[in-house]
């Protein structure tokens, strides 16, 4: 559904009583942002931000001071806290702009003025909007990015179409990239028109004040409202983007996207950094590529500042009838290092990634690129709010991009690449997708939330389905998102089922980087006294279905073509042979010659192999089931109780093996760090002699 349908008009949340019992102006700008950050139709993830102007006690002089709080960058409404707020003394803000006139300092360097115009000792670093806040001079002042708005903003006619909707009450402010200069001409406009009360930012959006955040709160619903029922009332019978003239979805998409997805994840892989995939198959998507003027609206790119950090100049646009990925994005990354050559400044950044980070399929949908799920889906969001603002500009007159050169140097801004620079650095196994089998529980769980932990997205695959769904909030918590990990019930003997699982993966995240091959069970048995079904149980989990996994996973990451990690859990028992479990220690044996098989077959392709040989894991192990523990105590001739004092007892280092213990070592053989192994195996095992590899 278009953002700019009757139903996208925003419903006034405001609660007076609350906002009454609130202990000060700062709690109420934090109750007004998240009313307005969460909802996507007044601005989007990340986007906009909010001020108020409060007054304090200076600690130093003891004496009253006006003090701006104003969004910290990076920060989101949505979610924002009183912790996400910068204070600046306001009086030595505005003190700038005299500095700036004696100096003739850049605008971009006044940025690391801020610091020094701190207030209480504040860590928050305040946004590069700050200025669009600091001299308007009202109490509360609120700056969205509307769809519905920048559509007039974006508009050929935006200033009639502005003055049409709004009349005295909004005034224009022609297109400024973001900054002090910006803040200054917002001054100049109140001054010359003291009546207005917000103002439209060309290709921007819109900022809006008043003296209290209620009214300002109320205020800003209006402007968007407006905007709305002006384009709903503009609409006419022709679609904004033109004829339907290719079908809106393919009969074939599931079977497509399984196609495309691991090659193209692959693809656009720069310089070893992989990226995350996220698919969206939504109407407002499907609809926008199947009209005729959808290639040409598509190359003009996108116009709001936020939009261009994520989606870069333009998106790439597959051909349905011929999806020629290679020179597809050959061109693509031609066009845009001549759009880099030709745009670049003396000090811009080196040229990044030159593949898409959108990537458009007429029938099928988009794949937006992030280096996390979230930042995946928040690219993609970010060219659903394109799509709208262009319908919406198209219903005006006609849409209009921001000119080359000014998208450069906003994707391109020295002050982005200094955020991007104070970013915590990324986890070790970010950007990464893991397959773990048997991972509700043991090993397999203790995996996941250790890769979880390290920054991989994590696919836990699980024959208990009960077990699962607590494994999975488990992992996300562990990861801090629930984004991070997903749970797919499977049966690894089942082919149709691992297909299946591995087929969720790659639709969820766009392919699989790591495969820890680890479901298994045990029965006790020797040759003579081994039943048929039993056999048929360990030779079908532990060797077919070992091998199926193996199979569905290195396929994968052939197609994909960077790479990749197995890791099998196998068992001290496949070195040294375990009493009365001969098919049980034989099936381990089998593991570990067939990952060394699979490490010679596969290294030329990049994929590495390894295993490591867990011995008496207990804790939260399926295997230790009641029926095994009590005939393995039987065995040794000792009570149940007495299992894991007894293993831990006969190794030379005198410990006990723990799940998380196999996790580390299976981190390690999947991560980087042992970028140079494959065919090895590592003993889990506290030290047993009998276990020592030759």
């Amino acid at each position: 559904m278009s953002t700019t349908s009757p139903s996208a008009r925003v419903e006034n949340l405001w609660d007076r009583d609350r906002a009454h019992s609130l202990r000060d102006d700062l709690d109420r700008l934090v109750y007004a942002s998240n009313l307005l950050g969460s909802d996507p139709r007044v601005t989007n993830f990340g986007g906009g931000n909010t001020s108020v102007k409060t007054q304090e006690r200076d600690p130093l002089t003891d004496h009253e001071v006006e003090v701006l709080w104003v969004k910290g960058s990076g920060g989101d409404l949505g979610s924002a806290t009183r912790a996400n707020f910068a204070s600046l003394y306001q009086d030595k803000v505005l003190a700038l702009e005299e500095r700036v006139r004696a100096t003739g300092l850049h605008e971009d360097d006044v940025v690391e003025l801020y610091r020094y115009c701190t207030f209480g000792l504040n860590p928050t670093a305040c946004s590069i909007d700050t200025p669009l806040h600091a001299f308007v001079p009202f109490k509360a002042v609120s700056h969205m990015h509307s769809d519905a708005v920048i559509a007039l903003a974006a508009a050929e006619n935006a200033r009639e179409a502005m003055e049409a909707i709004y009349g005295s009450k909004m005034g224009f402010l022609p297109w400024k990239r973001p900054g002090f200069d910006l803040g200054l001409a917002l001054r100049d406009l109140i001054r010359a028109q003291p009546g207005i009360q917000g103002a439209l930012m060309e290709s921007h959006g819109f900022i809006c004040w008043a003296d209290d955040w209620e009214t300002c709160y109320a205020l800003t619903l209006e402007f968007i409202n407006r905007a709305v029922e002006a384009l709903e009332a503009q609409r006419g019978s022709d679609h904004p983007f033109g004829d339907l003239v290719l079908p809106r979805r393919r009969s074939d998409t599931r079977a497509a996207w399984l196609s495309l997805l691991p090659e193209l994840r692959g693809k656009v892989t720069f310089q070893g950094a992989r990226l995350i995939a996220h698919v969206d198959e939504s109407d407002a998507v499907l609809d926008f590529l199947s009209r005729s003027k959808m290639p040409a609206l598509a190359r003009l790119g996108t116009s709001c500042p936020d939009h261009f950090l994520r989606t870069k100049i333009r998106p790439l646009v597959l051909d349905p009838e011929n999806l020629d990925l290679d020179g597809a994005l050959g061109r693509f990354r031609e066009e845009y290092a001549a759009y880099y050559e030709r745009c670049k400044r003396p000090d811009s950044p080196a040229m990044r990634n030159p593949n898409p980070s959108v990537v458009l399929i007429p029938g099928l949908g988009m794949v937006s690129f992030g280096k996390n799920p979230q930042e995946a889906e928040v690219t993609g969001r970010f060219y659903l709010n394109a799509i709208a603002v262009m319908e919406g500009a198209e219903t005006l007159s006609r849409y209009v991009a921001l000119p080359e050169q000014e998208a450069f140097d906003i994707e391109y801004w020295l002050l982005e690449e200094a955020k991007l620079r104070r970013m915590p650095a990324e986890k070790s196994f970010s950007r990464r997708v893991a397959v773990i089998t048997g991972a509700a529980q043991g090993i397999g769980l203790a995996t996941a939330k250790t890769l979880a932990a390290q920054g991989a997205c994590v696919v836990l695959l699980d024959i208990n389905e009960a077990r699962l769904s607590g494994a999975v909030e488990e992992v996300q918590g562990v990861a801090g998102s629930p984004r991070a990990a997903i749970g797919v019930p499977c049966d690894v003997t089942d082919t149709t089922s691992l297909s299946e699982a591995f087929e969720a993966a790659v639709l969820r995240y766009g392919g699989v980087d790591i495969a820890v091959v680890n479901a298994g069970n045990a029965r006790r048995g020797t040759v003579a006294d081994t039943t048929d079904a039993d056999y048929e149980f360990l030779s079908d989990l532990l060797m077919r279905g070992y091998f199926q996994t193996m199979r569905a996973a290195s396929q994968l990451m052939i197609r994909q073509g960077i790479g990749g990690s197995i890791v099998v859990v196998a068992s001290k028992n496949g070195v040294a042979v375990g009493s009365n479990a001969a098919i049980y220690s034989a099936a381990k044996s089998f593991e570990l010659h067939l990952m060394r098989c699979a490490a010679v077959d596969h290294a030329p392709h990049g994929i590495r192999c390894n295993a490591i040989n867990p011995d008496a894991v207990l804790q939260g192990s399926a295997i230790w089931s009641d029926q095994w523990r009590e005939e393995t105590a039987k065995l040794l001739g000792i009570h149940p109780d007495e299992l894991q004092d007894h293993y831990k007892n006969r190794t030379l280092l005198k410990r006990t093996v723990s799940p998380e213990d196999c996790a580390a070592a299976i981190a390690w053989l999947a991560g980087d760090s042992a970028s140079r192994t494959t065919g090895a195996t590592i003993p889990v095992d506290a030290g047993v002699r009998e276990g020592f590899l030759r």
